[in-house]
């Protein structure tokens, strides 16, 4: 079985459309057999897409630090959940876990969890894909930023290679089933 490392947002203030996407990439992983890595929580999208996983028989992971129980609700549906004193130890064990990650849309700690992983892919800490899953354009500033920063030499150019842009569901269907 491979493993999938989903960041995402935990807000449940954000549009509806990103919700219905949320049931649907989670059905997905579950249904494809991927044994989905996350940060634990049951609220936003998190709790969307974990708990849209665990309705079809998918294996959840969940990795959540002590002070973010009753921030972010541990979710308690989950197959295995993990609780852990840190944000590094969160992130690591995450990292460990995952063959693959995907980038759903997030703020800011979906921002420095991607920034993480990606910045270790370009020092060659690992080779694992990470995918920006960029649904309604919700990444476009993002990759814009990068494009930049290759653009302007802050970046080398093989930074571009080094995630994948998909934009729908179809896409990520695709990835999933090869």
């Amino acid at each position: 079985m491979k493993s999938i490392a989903v960041y995402c947002s935990s807000s449940n203030h954000i549009d509806e459309i990103f919700k219905e996407e949320a049931r649907r990439v989670g059905k997905l992983l579950g249904q494809n057999k991927y044994k989905m890595i996350y940060g634990g929580g049951n609220m936003g999208l998190m709790g969307i897409i974990s708990n849209s996983s665990i309705e079809v028989g998918g294996e959840v992971y969940g990795v959540i630090t002590n002070h973010l129980i009753d921030i972010e609700k541990k979710n308690e549906s989950v197959n295995n959940l993990k609780i852990v004193n840190s944000m590094h130890e969160r992130k690591i064990e995450m990292y460990n876990n995952s063959d693959i990650f995907l980038i759903f849309p997030g703020g800011i700690g979906t921002l420095e969890e991607f920034f993480e992983v990606y910045s270790w892919k370009q020092m060659r800490i690992h080779e694992k894909p990470i995918i920006i899953y960029n649904f309604n354009n919700f990444w476009n500033d993002l990759i814009t930023l990068i494009n930049n920063l290759v653009k302007k030499n802050f970046a080398g150019e093989n930074m571009k290679e080094a995630y994948k842009v998909i934009n729908n569901y179809d896409d990520l269907e695709k990835i999933l089933k090869k």
